[in-house]
């Protein structure tokens, strides 16, 4: 059960929560709504003069390099990164500031109306003042810019209008520039993908032509050195007499069977020397012969060794020439071949990137977009009076309900009297009896009736109304409440503001009539000094001629004496007196009387005023009873807080006027 009355006196607090929230709007709504709309409509003004700013876009494809006749490792495994970091190279190399450069001066960017420099007459007269000639002798001006700065700072202006926006996933890159004019707009897009193909194509034209110019100027050397080898090999073969047969193994004219053939004639002899010695000894003429022939056999055989060998030096020489010949002139025909293909390329090479969707001129501004700014400054500046309003809210400490009374000062309230809108030339302040104020009266019957049931087991026969500083109504709370109470009772009204007495006249009473202090001091009677106010049925005791120390004679036993006789005269005895927080005479009568209520003017005092004047009455062991909520605006509270409403129109409803 305990756990029940928790959840609910939660969920009370929240209800509670929101309707103050609910409240807070009600209560600022036309000054929520009156801020929002001025904000809205200084929006539409400052949209409505702003330039329209066009966006135009030009979609470009940058393909990847040219596929190989064979796929490599390296294709398959690392392709996909290689890709990416190609295409970023590309769109960096769109948002590069020489490809800006090339635009703008084919565009002829600088005579634009938007991108000249302004001019004097346009500037402010302020603007047109030399100010550094006043500045100290010596002072170094600025040099006027040179073109090259200018064109540089035209072309930073430039690129802020440029984007270069890739499409997440594909090969598609959007070039974006934005302007006033939007026939410009379609131009710059459609220039920048041009200017970037023809910047590919001729950078890819001059690396294969800078290719091509080395291959030719290496061409001529190689031809040269074929040119000089071949020279060589010719002299060389015509110095040495030497014959090319054609054969590999008889390129000098002498071969291996020659060789055998001139050792087998040798071999012969010596078997035929051999022999015709066994036959006829050694000096016989065919011996001799025979040596002779051996002898000569031998030296053909030498000598064909000799020629074998000068021969064999002479072939490797020519074979080493020949060797240079065949390599210079393969160099020679290699380049002459990529020579070829080169020049091949610089006729058929296509650019790596082509125009997917060529930018049109826009019809319709990208920004600034009216509506969407309207709606927004509309929806932002509620927002923000809002929050503006509980700012307010919650700055404002005064008093506008109950739950401000009890929660704040932790005493009960007695009733909420509503404002009275009084007319120029009505100074009554008997606002109970008035036809026309029916809600004031029901207002102070409430009043009236808190203080009744307040003193049932003990009648509260001197009641004192205080407040906390001057303007609060305590005067007219005293002077209607005494009215409602003399129509069920004998009552007496004493006017104890010594400092500033305002009953007498408010009730258009005579002035300078004796009164309180007269009868204190002595120097007039009570009969004399107490009047009748017949409408009203009600005794009045004005203050009477002020003293010049009223806290002495309100603290004397003589005004205690006082009181106690007039306790025994009326039913009740209600004492105007001065404001708490700013003298000390509420304190001291405070002791003498059996209850004390305290009024607050509701939307004007604040929570901490308040608060000190009602601790220090009961620093003082004042009888307080309640707080009166004094002039309150009732139709702005039925309309912000709905709980009051019918404190409103109780009166109209019942056709309460005059009731005792």
């Amino acid at each position: 059960m305990e756990i029940l009355d928790k959840n609910l006196s939660s969920q009370q607090e929240d209800a509670i929560d929101l309707r103050h929230y609910w409240n807070v709007i009600s209560r600022y709504k036309w000054g929520i709504l009156g801020l929002a709309l001025a904000v809205t409509i200084a929006t539409v003004f400052v949209v409505s003069a702003m330039r329209p700013v066009y966006t135009a876009s030009a979609t470009l494809m940058i393909e990847q390099k040219q596929g190989k006749t064979f796929t490599s490792l390296d294709d398959v495994y690392g392709s996909d990164v290689a890709g990416k970091e190609y295409l970023q190279t590309q769109f960096e190399i769109l948002k590069s500031r020489e490809l800006a450069s090339r635009v703008v001066r084919e565009l002829n960017i600088a005579q634009h109306p938007d991108y000249l420099p302004t001019l004097e007459v346009e500037k402010a007269w302020w603007q047109q003042i030399d100010w550094k000639q006043y500045l100290p002798a010596g002072h170094q001006q600025n040099p006027l810019p040179t073109e090259d700065e200018v064109f540089t700072k035209l072309v930073d202006n430039f690129m802020t209008h440029l984007t270069i926006e890739p499409v997440r996933q594909t090969q598609l890159v959007k070039i974006n520039f934005e302007s006033y004019d939007r026939q410009l707009t379609a131009a710059v897009a459609n220039a920048m993908a041009k200017a970037y193909i023809s910047s590919q194509m001729e950078a890819r034209v001059a690396l294969t032509q800078q290719a091509a110019d080395w291959l030719s100027s290496r061409l001529g050397i190689l031809k040269t050195n074929v040119e000089i080898s071949e020279k060589k090999l010719q002299d060389y073969r015509e110095t040495n007499n030497l014959v090319d047969t054609g054969s590999n193994d008889s390129v000098l004219g002498l071969s291996s069977s020659q060789l055998l053939q001139i050792n087998q004639q040798v071999v012969e002899a010596q078997f035929k020397v051999a022999e015709i010695s066994k036959r006829y000894g050694p000096k016989h003429p065919a011996s001799i012969q025979a040596e002779l022939d051996l002898s000569e056999a031998k030296k053909s055989l030498d000598q064909a060794k000799n020629d074998a060998l000068v021969l064999s030096k002479q072939e490797f020489r020519f074979q080493e020439l020949q060797r240079e010949v065949d390599t210079n002139r393969n160099l020679y025909d290699t380049f002459f071949a990529r020579i070829k293909q080169a020049n091949d390329s610089l006729e058929l090479d296509t650019a790596n990137a082509r125009v997917i969707d060529p930018a049109v001129t826009p019809t319709v501004p990208a920004k600034p977009r009216k509506s969407l700014l309207v709606g927004l400054a509309f929806v932002l500046s509620l927002m923000f009076a809002a929050v503006l309003a509980f700012l307010l809210d919650y700055l404002d400490s005064t008093f506008k309900s109950a739950e401000d009374v009890e929660d704040k000062l932790g005493v009960s309230m007695l009733g909420m009297v509503p404002l009275i809108q009084k007319k120029k030339k009505d100074n009554s302040a008997i606002y109970f009896l008035d036809s026309n104020q029916s809600g004031y009266a029901e207002a102070m019957r409430t009043v009236r009736t808190s203080v009744v049931l307040s003193g049932i087991d003990k009648p509260l026969k001197r009641v004192m109304l205080t407040s906390s500083v001057p303007s609060e109504g305590k005067s007219t709370s005293s002077i209607n409440l005494a009215v409602a109470l003399g129509q069920m009772e004998k009552v007496l009204l004493v006017d104890a503001d010594m400092r500033k007495p305002t009953i007498a006249k408010v009730l258009g009473l005579p002035p300078h009539s004796p009164g309180l202090s007269n009868v204190v001091a002595g120097t007039s009677t009570l009969e004399d000094c107490i009047l009748h106010v017949e409408d009203a049925n009600i005794d009045v005791l004005t203050a009477g001629l002020v003293p010049p120390n009223p806290l002495e004679l309100l603290s004397s036993k003589k005004f205690a004496d006082l009181l106690e006789t007039l306790s025994g005269m009326y039913d009740r005895i209600i004492i105007d007196t001065p404001p708490t927080l700013l003298v000390s005479d509420s304190l001291v009568m405070s002791k003498a009387v059996d209850a004390v209520l305290y009024v607050i003017r509701s939307d004007t005092t604040a929570h901490h005023t308040a608060r000190s004047g009602i601790n220090r009455l009961l620093a003082a062991k004042a009888p307080v009873i309640g707080v009166i909520l004094n002039k309150v605006n009732m139709k702005k509270a039925a309309r912000y807080y709905g709980t009051y409403s019918g404190y409103y129109a109780y009166g109209d409803v019942y056709g309460t006027k005059k009731k005792s």
